[in-house]
Order: structure tokens, then C-alpha cells, then sequence
């Protein structure tokens, strides 16, 4: 080095040059570790996902299977609620006929 300014100059370059480098290297790992997080929160969605579709496809299979009951007990909770009757008394009413044996 021609004198110590020189020196000093570069030590301190030096040094500032690798916490620069360890800084982006520690946002890179910080970003790499927050998008695996997404990735994995977005599995796990999509896992839920599918398990309530096809919970709900088997709803709806069990629905069109039983079409006909199910188009009965609408009718008859529709007939109920035109005629007045409350909720609680409807509540006890599909409660009579689930014990009759009726879906």
C-alpha cells in the first residue's frame, strides 16, 4: 500500500463489503424461509379444500339417493311453516317423526 490511508481505506471496504454480502444473504435465507411458510400454508389450504369437496360431493350423492324423502320433509316442514307454526315446535316435530322412523 503506497501509504496508511490506503490501508485503512480498503480494511474498511473490505469489511463493509462482506456485511453487505451477509445482510442479502440473510434477507434471501428470511425470504426463502417466509416463502416456504406460503407453501405450505397454501398445501394445507388446498388439502382442506379438497377434503370439504369431497365431503360435500358425498352430501350431495346421499341427497340425490334420497331424493324422494328429501323432497317430503321439505314438503312437510314448507306445509308446517305456512300453517304458522314456530320453529321450536317444528324442531319437536321433526324430533316426533325421526322417532317414527321417518327420515
Amino acid at each position: 500500500y503506497p501509504n496508511f490511508s490506503s490501508a485503512v481505506d480498503e480494511f474498511f471496504s473490505l469489511i463493509e463489503g462482506q456485511k453487505r454480502a451477509l445482510r442479502a444473504e440473510t434477507a434471501e435465507s428470511n425470504a426463502r424461509e417466509r416463502l416456504a411458510k406460503i407453501k405450505r400454508d397454501q398445501e394445507k389450504r388446498v388439502e382442506s379444500l379438497v377434503r370439504d369437496q369431497e365431503r360435500l360431493r358425498e352430501h350431495a350423492q346421499l341427497i340425490e339417493a334420497h331424493s324422494d324423502d328429501v323432497d317430503k320433509a321439505l314438503g312437510v316442514i314448507n306445509s308446517a311453516l305456512d300453517t304458522g307454526m314456530d320453529w321450536d315446535a317444528l324442531d319437536q316435530l321433526v324430533g316426533v317423526e325421526q322417532q317414527n322412523g321417518n327420515p
